[in-house]
């Protein structure tokens, strides 16, 4: 094993010390933490002096704030050398020391994936747009479309959760007949008329919404949110507090988000996978992948892309190798600058479920799926190891990557929810 130069960080300051309107203790705890340092520890001084010789202490009652804090910790000379440009910025009165240490033992508890001192707390989105019951249906799908959001928590007048609602709702319950991810890519006109069209239905927040929904407090550790978003296959659930107030709301993409930071900053300490799970791709895609030849007629590629759930076809060359995809976003989004008007809305009619729109195989004619393909792909093979696929759909923004063999044959598909149950496995909710 390398055993790398060791050093220990000491950093004085008082406690009243702010910069930009927080506390510094907690600036620089910020910083070493996103400079991936193992761990770090406030003292607080019981009595002390600085360079101006005045005395204060816990005992006198005039002096809160003024007593003087300690920041420590140990860590690789490397790490705490890069993270030293910050702290001196931070640290504008005050004292910063390094000195040499001999770590004679070093332990950590070992886990899953995810590091145990977190909560949802520290990873969810505070901003969260809210609705209450009475909220019309029109104001509540255009506060979706504007903020590119796919689903709305209802709180009550006390900001109590009584409901949520998501796309599923909208579309089951008869408020929309577009999936909001193609109501988002129609030109603003077409918006317009779809939101008009809403203004006059009755419905409000209260009859659309799925009631009494999953909610996470927010003390609880990040394993146990991955095992229950996994165990319910839920891509996003509401974050309350102790009185069952909205505080936040946390994603798949949260907490995929966290593991492939914890990769970033510490990339020598492999992903610690909690017993069972996979440790690469194969274990994890699946293999029912729809796929068409390039050279597929467009009229036949829409026809395939809508009789898959998800709306993605993978197009492969004459060697069954991949080279493109498609979803219904494609579709349309290209098709948005040959067509417009009433053929534009029937289209994307169609791409959410509707009936076929006359016309279709004239317009098609001569195309073929490697006309309106995306290209190229990011792809991973079976022997990927599950933290490089973590790390790759973070850093590409992606939430499915085809899995190929080395000649780069279609085999599978892996999405952030397998990713999500493997690292949730052993966090199972424990029966109620």
């Amino acid at each position: 094993m390398e055993h790398w130069p060791t050093r220990q960080l000491w950093i004085y300051i008082d406690e009243g010390d702010s910069h930009r309107g927080r506390a510094l203790s907690q600036r620089i705890l910020a910083a070493l933490r996103a400079a991936g340092c193992p761990g770090a520890t406030v003292l607080r001084g019981v009595s002390g002096y600085g360079v101006h010789g005045i005395v204060h202490s816990d005992l006198i009652v005039d002096v809160p704030g003024h007593l003087p804090l300690v920041i420590t910790c140990i860590d690789r000379a490397d790490r705490i050398a890069t993270v030293l440009p910050t702290l001196r910025e931070l640290v504008t009165e005050g004292l910063i020391a390094i000195s040499p240490v001999e770590v004679v033992q070093s332990s950590h508890r070992e886990g899953g994936p995810f590091p145990r001192h977190l909560t949802v707390a520290d990873v969810m989105s505070r901003d969260v747009a809210r609705v209450t019951p009475a909220t019309p249906v029109a104001e509540l799908v255009g506060l979706l479309i504007d903020r590119a959001l796919r689903a709305l928590p209802v709180v009550d007048a006390e900001g109590r959760v009584v409901g949520i609602i998501t796309d599923g709702d909208l579309l089951s319950r008869g408020a929309t007949t577009l999936p909001l991810r193609l109501q988002q890519i129609l030109p603003l006109g077409e918006r317009a008329a779809q939101m008009a069209a809403l203004e006059a239905q009755p419905q409000r927040a209260a009859d659309l919404m799925t009631r009494d929904p999953i909610t996470l407090p927010a003390t609880t550790p990040l394993a146990r949110a991955a095992a229950i978003m996994a165990d319910h296959n839920l891509k996003r659930l509401p974050v309350v507090d102790a009185a069952g107030q909205l505080v936040g709301m946390v994603s798949r993409y949260d907490l995929l988000k966290t593991v492939a930071e914890g990769l970033r900053q510490r990339p020598e300490e492999p992903l610690r996978l909690a017993d069972g799970a996979a440790s690469t791709v194969g274990g994890l895609m699946d293999t029912g992948v729809p796929a068409v030849h390039r050279a597929m007629p467009l009229a036949e590629t829409l026809d395939r892309l809508l009789e898959t759930d998800k709306r993605r076809v993978v197009v492969l060359d004459d060697d069954q190798r991949v080279i493109g995809i498609i979803t219904d976003g494609d579709v349309l989004r290209r098709a948005a600058r040959r067509v417009q008007g009433r053929a534009l809305q029937r289209l994307a009619g169609w791409l959410g479920g509707g009936a076929r729109p006359e016309g279709v195989e004239i317009a098609a004619k001569g195309r073929t799926a490697a006309d309106i393909m995306s290209s190229p792909v990011l792809t991973v093979t079976p022997e990927t190891p599950t933290a490089e696929a973590i790390r790759l759909m973070i850093a590409h923004k992606v939430k499915r990557l085809p899995v190929v063999t080395p000649e780069g044959r279609l085999v599978g598909m892996i999405g952030r929810a397998a990713l999500l149950r493997a690292l949730g496995r052993g966090a199972a909710t424990p029966p109620a």
